[in-house]
């Protein structure tokens, strides 16, 4: 049974925050230990985190862009 609340299959592993797809960490893994985990909000799968971080890259290069104007 699948705790989609906590973001933990039913193996123990961290489901991804964004598209819940399992990821390679058992829940009680220290986040210093792990790729793509976002303090405060969880584990993320490398797809959702590149997603995310590209787009957080595109928002920051369109304010940088607006100040200048």
């Amino acid at each position: 049974m699948e705790n989609n609340r906590l973001f933990v299959s039913e193996n123990g592993k961290d489901l991804c925050i964004s598209c819940e797809c399992e990821t390679k960490y058992k829940h009680d893994t220290s986040i210093e230990y792990r790729e793509y985990y976002i303090e405060g909000a969880g584990q993320m799968c490398k797809k959702c985190y590149d997603g995310i971080i590209n787009k957080l890259k595109e928002v920051h290069a369109n304010l940088e862009q607006d100040e200048t104007e």
